[in-house]
């Protein structure tokens, strides 16, 4: 099998900030299994890597590090030869939007113009205007986890006051980039079918340019421990944020029915509600309080 030299982008890839940087950790662990060279081109905050694989760091502002405006100024102020992209940072994030998938991206671009080296690139969906010029230059395989409209539809369906939909609008103001940039990509990869129908929906892309690959569960870590007893009737799930899309609802709503078939049953999630929020709200509207934990 010939071996490829591989680069590898994510514009944040911290392993406990969300699930895109277990996928960095993992696949990159997996070309590596494989025989291949792979570069990770990460913006902050900066991924866990297994050994063997190379970490080559775009350093932004960093400004989600912090959400107190004096610590944001001393970033911007503190980092060194300040270019377009580092005022363009702190200006959109600043009025509320999410800048970090554009500027990496600009980075990025700049860093492989002078490195023709790899064999192909993977873009970890930043979607950014500079992966038109990338996919110019080299292969580029854009993953797309799940079409991020989806969560703006979502936060505008629930969300209460003009006020936080203005915010929620400003927030998303990226999909506008992504919109245009995620048609002219050649090849996308897409853990799910329901992902693909998705991506075909709200981006208007051509089913032929969408290739299916599962993300899998590692086994060797999530597998049933035979020296714990199990309790009858006790359930546990996930949830990484109290957003409906995560569908949670789902599972409440089950809870709601099955427990007066089931007075024992007691469903704990890991994950913690917002105070007030969505989640709590709807565990009050269906008398579930002691059937569900946190």
């Amino acid at each position: 099998m010939r071996k490829f030299k591989i680069a590898f982008l994510s514009y944040r890839s911290a392993p406990f900030s969300g699930g895109q940087g277990i996928y960095v950790y993992e696949l990159s662990r997996a070309f590596k299994d494989l025989g291949h060279e792979v570069d990770i081109i990460s913006g902050p905050p900066y991924p866990k890597l297994a050994d063997g694989i190379n970490l080559i760091k775009l350093p932004g502002l960093d400004l989600f590090s912090t959400f107190n405006f004096r610590d944001r100024l001393n970033l911007f102020f503190n980092k060194k030869n300040k270019d377009f992209d580092d005022y363009y940072e702190f200006f959109i994030a600043f009025i509320g939007g999410f800048p970090e998938m554009r500027t990496f991206g600009n980075r990025a671009k700049n860093y492989l113009s002078t490195r023709k080296e790899y064999d192909f690139v993977i873009d970890n969906q930043s979607l950014s205007y500079a992966m038109i010029k990338i996919q110019e230059e080299f292969p580029l395989f854009q993953v797309i986890h799940h079409p991020i409209p989806r969560d703006k539809e979502y936060e505008l369906k629930y969300a209460k006051g003009i006020v936080k939909k203005t915010f929620i609008r400003s927030w998303y103001s990226f999909l506008k980039m992504q919109s245009k940039v995620a048609p002219k990509m050649h090849n996308i990869i897409s853990p799910s079918k329901s992902s693909k129908n998705d991506i075909q929906k709200y981006f208007h892309i051509d089913a032929s340019k969408i290739h299916v690959i599962p993300n899998g569960i590692d086994t060797g870590i999530f597998k049933p421990n035979l020296a714990i007893s199990k309790k009858p009737f006790k359930l546990i799930t996930t949830a990484s944020a109290d957003v409906p899309l995560k569908g949670l609802d789902f599972t409440l709503r089950a809870i709601a029915i099955a427990k007066d078939k089931y007075p024992l049953i007691n469903l704990v999630v890991i994950g913690k509600p917002r105070s007030g929020g969505h989640t709590e709200r709807l565990i009050s509207k269906l008398g579930i309080d002691e059937f569900v934990s946190f």
